[in-house]
């Protein structure tokens, strides 16, 4: 197949995860012999000075076999500009399908693929209907005519098939022909490290995005409490964002600097060697703090994976649908907004090294019988052959 797959608001390569996505998704497509060309913003330090003007529009770079063709990063709201650009790339490749990233301003991919006749797919990783508290949906209503809605229904009404992460983002009447496909991990790059040591103190790690329901504040209550029983834990906070300097604060205040180290945003390629270090995995989360997941936990944290294919027992919180991810064998689960539960979690396992090395390696055959990104890619094949053979 030729596949162009668009991705207007997620730089590529970047450090967060839906840039981790796209560009694994589509790693994993071109691994199945399929040619795919990527259209999506491109950081230009990361091509250099040769990535001039005519790069934009050529599509002479790839990045393992991914075909780029990059576009400036739209203003917000903006990304249907990049209407013009994706229509002419579609006449020009003929691509056998279209996969749009869904975002709530963008849709130049499904429209272009409507309007020349080509099979579409749209990836829902986020809302694509209304939920309480949006600030979207509060500015559509105050239009009378509801736009946003209106064209969130019209890209569901224009694709052929849809794939999500979970299908409460999509409105009830449509969920039944939705296919789920998580998210996965690169099992070749995330990889166990050393021999866990059976002494010293418990190693720790937390990537995040520092977001207002990945749970810093549990954590670093946690780590607290842990000081004050004399329990041995360092924990490695991996990322930056806009909850970063508060708890970096927090740290300060409760004169946990030597237990707790901020990294700083890295990488993504820098990620796997801080994980190998590693004993445990923290995913904190804090549903209150995100509105949106009053739809449904529709969450697929690209971290969790990432910490099992490092052969890393998870510590997360006790959420449904993430105990339908992780069985018990590789996870331990606390009450979010609990963090002296998340504190007794991380005592026990600093004195019970032994579980932590069987979690660990059961949490690696998990990743690799079940959540790497070419079986993903497979899922996503196959929905894309089908649509291509109805439309046919």
């Amino acid at each position: 197949m030729k596949i162009l797959y668009t991705a207007v608001d997620t730089p590529i390569p970047g450090r967060h995860g839906g840039s981790v996505h796209v560009l694994e998704l589509c790693r994993a497509l071109v691994r199945r012999g399929h040619e795919v060309h990527l259209v999506a913003p491109t950081r230009r330090e990361y091509f250099g000075k040769t990535a001039t003007k005519r790069f934009l529009i050529d599509g002479n770079t790839q990045l393992d076999g991914v075909i780029l063709h990059s576009l400036p990063k739209p203003f917000r709201f903006l990304e249907w500009t990049a209407v013009k650009t994706i229509r002419r790339l579609v006449l020009s490749l003929s691509p056998d399908v279209v996969v749009e990233r869904f975002y709530t301003f963008a849709g130049a991919g499904i429209w272009a693929a409507h309007t020349l006749k080509v099979p579409a797919v749209l990836e829902v990783n986020s809302p694509a209907r209304s939920y309480p508290g949006s600030w979207r949906d509060r500015l559509d209503i105050l239009t009378l005519v509801r736009p946003v809605d209106r064209w969130r229904r019209q890209l569901l009404e224009w694709s052929d098939a849809i794939y999500t992460t979970s299908k409460d983002l999509l409105p009830p009447e449509i969920q039944a022909k939705v296919h789920v496909v998580v998210n996965g991990v690169d099992t070749q790059r995330f990889r166990p490290g050393s021999r866990k040591s059976s002494m010293g103190p418990l190693r720790c790690v937390y990537v995040s995005s520092f977001r207002a329901w990945h749970g810093v504040e549990d954590l670093i209550s946690a780590a607290s409490i842990c000081a004050a029983r004399g329990v041995d834990l360092r924990i490695i906070c991996v990322g930056h964002g806009p909850g970063w300097a508060s708890a970096y604060r927090a740290t300060r205040r409760a004169g946990l600097e030597a237990m707790v180290k901020f990294l700083g945003e890295i990488a993504h390629s820098d990620v796997p060697e801080q994980l190998a270090r590693a004993d445990v995995g923290l995913a904190p989360f804090l549903p209150i703090g995100f509105s949106a997941l009053k739809l449904g936990w529709f969450w697929s944290p690209i971290k969790i994976f990432e910490y099992m294919a490092a052969g890393l027992p998870v510590v997360t919180s006790d959420v449904e649908e993430l105990h339908e991810l992780l069985p018990d064998a590789v996870a331990s689960f606390y009450t979010a907004g609990e963090p002296r539960e998340l504190a007794d979690i991380l005592e026990k396992l600093s004195f019970d090294r032994d579980k932590v090395r069987v979690m660990g390696e059961a949490a690696r055959a998990l990743a690799e019988s079940r959540y790497t990104w070419d079986q993903q890619g497979i899922s996503v094949e196959q929905l894309l052959e089908e649509v291509i053979k109805n439309r046919r």
